[in-house]
């Protein structure tokens, strides 16, 4: 296995955001683990695989998406053109969160869109584009599985992922899919009394971060982060 990065929002430490994805996934993009919140009807068994995902991934909203580095690049290059592209940018600000449901996830989304936002998004995919390693057939293969759109997969094939540029939407994922109704609604109750500090609230992005993980099925964790450089 290969070791993959990615360019991601994280909730500023000790924020009440940040502190709501630590208690809800048991990390945010630190390494270290925490106990799961308990919730009536759900083993501990279930919570941890309805929480794997996010929790590998920490408590981010993505902009640059999981990519391997390419050959003729380092991860230190890449740090350097991650302070670059930060001190060249000027805080953001972000509609107020609320809960949604997508495609039976629950996650973090935005009120309205937000054109300064999905800014940030595709200038953060295009600055790193040139440390990704292009994809696989095989990888390919495995986002078509997800019967893409045209243009998603025009993406896919240009920027390595489907869900960028105009198929951006941004979001902080909580879950995996949760089918079963009555589960859900069960985990978006006890989401909704942790998250009561944190939705209807507006955000400013004030820098990105730079996430790793060594193996797939590691988690990623902060690398380093970039404050923004530029006033509003």
């Amino acid at each position: 296995m290969v070791a993959r990065y990615a360019v991601y929002y994280a909730a500023e430490p000790g924020s009440p955001l940040a502190e709501f994805g630590k208690h809800w996934l048991g990390r945010n993009g630190a390494p270290e683990n925490a106990p799961l919140p308990n919730i009536p009807g759900i083993s501990d068994a279930r919570m941890h695989e309805l929480t794997s995902g996010p929790r590998r991934y920490g408590f981010h909203g993505t902009l640059k998406p999981p990519f391997e580095l390419h050959p003729a690049t380092s991860l230190d290059s890449l740090l350097a053109a991650a302070r670059i592209f930060a001190k060249s940018m000027a805080p953001v600000e972000m509609p107020a969160l609320e809960l949604a449901i997508i495609g039976k996830f629950i996650a973090l989304t935005p009120i309205t869109s937000s054109a300064a936002l999905e800014n940030l998004a595709a200038k953060c995919v295009r600055a790193f584009e040139g440390y990704r390693m292009p994809l696989t057939d095989q990888q390919i293969a495995h986002y078509r599985n997800n019967k893409l759109t045209v243009h998603q997969n025009s993406m896919l094939e240009h920027w390595g992922y489907p869900y960028v540029m105009e198929e951006f939407r941004f979001h902080i994922s909580l879950t995996e899919r949760i089918d079963d109704i009555s589960e859900r609604r069960a985990v978006m109750q006890v989401i909704t009394e942790m998250a009561k500090d944190v939705v209807g609230k507006p955000l400013t992005i004030r820098d990105i971060a730079v996430f790793g993980q060594e193996e797939r099925d590691q988690p990623m964790t902060v690398i380093e982060r970039l404050p923004f450089g530029r006033a509003n």
